[in-house]
């Protein structure tokens, strides 16, 4: 399961994984998808008007971000592929876990696979949206929230997470001209691991997995 879902799915997935969005109705939540890949491809063409065709690493550079790379020793609940940190200004990615996933891909995909291919790109891409959404932060997918109730009855608005990685993933899939959904990596990642690859909503175990 899970390889032939539709982005919708995928991002549905996301969104009862968030414990401000799941409760909402399905209409809401359509909503929240639907806004947030408009986003996404908003962000995309400013990008590219912006800076052409230019590398994942480039964009990030003239947006005054550095890329590096870090070797922490495999932590299963915190498996994180790429981490934006704005303070620094800078976006890491996770040799550690890339090496696993990569590993996963050489023995179960052929050579020249664009999942194979494309990973680096797609990590990359991915926070370069959340630089974006550092410096942009009316961005929808930044900014969207759902009413709660605090203490069962005092309404109070909380940012629906969910959002934001709603609009990274399909932003780095756009970006990346990718025909697949980069959630595949997670599902990849958590198989390599060992851990549960349902992703009818099953392994939500406490763990934290794929993007940052």
């Amino acid at each position: 399961m899970g390889t032939q879902w539709h982005d919708e799915d995928w991002y549905a997935w996301y969104l009862e994984r968030d414990p401000v969005a799941r409760p909402l109705n399905s209409a809401q939540k359509s909503s929240i998808i639907r806004l947030s890949m408009q986003e996404a491809e908003r962000q995309m063409q400013t990008l590219r008007q912006r800076f052409g065709t230019e590398t994942p690493e480039s964009c990030l550079r003239q947006l005054g971000y550095r890329m590096e790379e870090e070797n922490p020793e495999l932590m299963l609940h915190f498996l994180y592929m790429g981490l934006t940190v704005p303070d620094e200004h800078k976006v890491c990615l996770n040799r550690t876990v890339l090496r696993v996933l990569e590993q996963y891909m050489r023995a179960h995909l052929p050579p020249g696979d664009p999942r194979r291919v494309k990973l680096r790109d797609i990590v990359l891409y991915h926070e370069l949206y959340h630089v974006l959404e550092e410096t942009s932060p009316e961005m929808y997918t930044r900014s969207v929230c759902a009413v709660r109730k605090l203490l069962g009855c005092i309404p109070w608005k909380s940012r629906v997470e969910a959002a934001s990685e709603i609009g990274a993933v399909h932003f780095s899939k756009l970006m990346a001209r990718a025909e697949f959904s980069p959630c595949l990596y997670t599902r990849y990642l958590l198989a390599a691991t060992n851990q549960k690859t349902d992703m009818d909503g099953a392994y939500g175990d406490g763990k934290e997995s794929g993007w940052r």
